[in-house]
């Protein structure tokens, strides 16, 4: 990968530099990518669903909390967010490989890990057995929109924050008993 001289070294690009820069190969670009477009919320919604059908009431209001917050917080930085914020993403200006279609918008923040991040966050707040494990797949597709090409690591770690809070905002609403 070139390094654009007139940019500083950041810690940002140099995690970048590392995470990108791990093996590619099209059999795992595949898997890789296959990992980022079930983050973006098809895959948690469809989660959801088996919970849903599966858990009884509890699972009805996990699944509603869980496709909630990952398809709204999608909305948030989609419409909201990105649209302010206008970062180009890592490949603009910059010879790198870039696995998968070139994104046109912005790149600030990541609107699959913080969806990601969402959903695992209202998900363990119903199943806190399970958090481990939906927080290492929100991690992971975070990962995936690095060494897609797709993102910078600041944008996945702030979409991860911000995944978080809303994930947390949205569960404890759907929680919240009922007034009388």
């Amino acid at each position: 990968m070139a390094t654009d001289p007139t940019l500083p070294e950041t810690i940002d690009r140099r995690l970048y530099q590392i995470i990108h820069g791990l093996p590619h190969s099209p059999i795992g670009d595949r898997y890789v990518t296959l990992l980022s477009d079930l983050g973006e919320g098809v895959g948690w919604v469809a989660a959801a669903a088996a919970i849903a059908w599966l858990g009884g009431r509890k699972g009805r209001r996990a699944a509603v909390a869980t496709s909630v917050a990952s398809l709204g917080t999608t909305y948030l930085v989609q419409e909201v967010i990105k649209p302010v914020a206008k970062r180009k993403r890592p490949f603009v200006g910059r010879d790198v490989v870039v696995v998968g279609i070139k994104p046109e918008d912005a790149s600030f923040p990541s609107g699959h890990t913080a969806s990601s991040f969402a959903a695992a966050t209202a998900l363990s707040a119903y199943y806190p057995k399970v958090g481990a494990l939906a927080f290492a797949l929100a991690t992971l597709v975070g990962i995936s929109r690095v060494h897609l090409g797709h993102h910078f690591p600041s944008d996945v770690a702030i979409g991860s924050v911000l995944g978080v809070g809303t994930g947390t905002m949205i569960a404890g609403l759907v929680r919240a008993p009922k007034a009388r």
